[in-house]
C-alpha cells in the first residue's frame, strides 16, 4: 500500500475496524514507513488527550432513536442483498452502520452546546458524512449496479428508494457512468451514482431536497473535494479526488443536463 491509501484508514487502523486482510497490510506499511508511523502515533495521542479530559454522560433519547433507525435501515440493505446474491457486501453494510452511528453520535454531542447548532455547522456535518462515505466506498464495494447504461442504472433504485433519480452517462465527454449503489444521508437512504475519470472514481450522492439539509457548495478534505448544488427537486453532492478544476466541469454538466 501507498501512503496515499494509508493515510485515509488510520482512524479505522487505530480504532480496530479494519479486517484481517486490510490490518496486515497497513501493519506492514506502517512498520516501515516513518511519516505514517509518526501520524499514527500523532492521532492516538489526541485520541488518548480526548478520552481522558471529555465527560462521559448517558445516551440521551434521540441518540437511541438514531441507533434503532441505523440498524433497521441497515438490516433492510443487508436484506436486500442477500436476496440479490451480494451475499459479499455484509462488510460495507456494516461499514454504512457505524458511518451513520457516527452521525448520530456527532450529532447528539453537537446538540448540548446551542451555539454549534447553526445551519453552517450542521451543514458541515451532511458534508462530512457524505466524504467518509466516498472513502468507505473505496476500499469496499463501490457499485451495487454494474451498468455504464444509464437506462439500466435508473430502474434498478425502483422500489429501493422513495424518489427516482435522474441519472445521465456522459461517456462522449470523458466522464462514463459505472453504476450506482445505496447510501445513507443520516438516517435517509439516498441514490449514489458511481462515474469515472481516468483513474479517479466521482460518487454522486442524490435525494430529494424537501426538508433536507445541504452541504457547502465547495467542501474539502483530505485530499478529497466536494461540490453540491440543488436542481429541480432534487439535491446533488459530487465527491472524488479528482482536481479542483475537473470536478466543477463535471458538476457543471450535471447542472446543465
Amino acid at each position: 500500500m501507498t501512503c496515499d491509501e494509508v493515510r485515509p484508514l488510520l482512524n479505522a487502523h487505530m480504532d480496530e475496524e479494519t479486517g484481517p486482510i486490510q490490518k496486515a497490510a497497513l501493519d506492514s506499511h506502517i512498520g516501515t514507513c516513518f511519516d505514517c508511523a509518526a501520524e499514527l502515533k500523532q492521532l492516538e495521542r489526541v485520541r488518548d488527550s480526548i478520552r481522558g479530559s471529555m465527560p462521559y454522560y448517558k445516551a440521551p433519547p434521540a441518540l437511541r432513536r438514531q441507533v434503532q433507525i441505523a440498524l433497521r435501515g441497515a438490516e433492510y440493505l443487508d436484506r436486500d442483498q442477500r436476496s440479490s446474491g451480494w451475499r459479499g457486501e455484509r462488510w460495507q453494510t456494516g461499514w454504512r452502520v457505524w458511518g451513520a452511528l457516527a452521525a448520530g453520535v456527532a450529532f447528539c454531542a453537537l446538540g448540548s452546546v446551542p451555539f454549534l447548532l447553526s445551519a453552517r455547522n450542521q451543514s458541515q456535518l451532511v458534508a462530512e458524512e457524505f466524504l467518509s462515505a466516498h472513502e468507505r466506498a473505496l476500499i469496499g464495494q463501490s457499485v451495487d449496479v454494474v451498468s455504464t447504461d444509464q437506462h439500466t442504472v435508473k430502474p434498478w433504485f425502483n422500489g429501493k428508494l422513495s424518489f427516482s433519480p435522474p441519472v445521465t452517462d456522459f461517456a462522449a465527454v470523458g466522464f462514463p457512468l459505472e453504476g450506482g449503489r445505496l447510501d445513507y444521508e443520516g438516517d435517509h437512504q439516498v441514490a449514489a451514482l458511481v462515474y469515472r475519470r481516468r483513474l479517479h472514481k466521482i460518487d454522486v450522492f442524490v435525494r430529494p431536497s424537501a426538508g433536507e439539509k445541504s452541504p457547502p457548495a465547495n467542501f474539502e478534505r483530505n485530499g478529497y473535494r466536494e461540490i453540491s448544488w440543488s436542481r429541480g427537486n432534487f439535491l446533488f453532492t459530487a465527491v472524488s479526488d479528482l482536481n479542483g478544476m475537473e470536478l466543477a466541469g463535471f458538476a457543471k454538466l450535471l447542472q446543465n443536463q
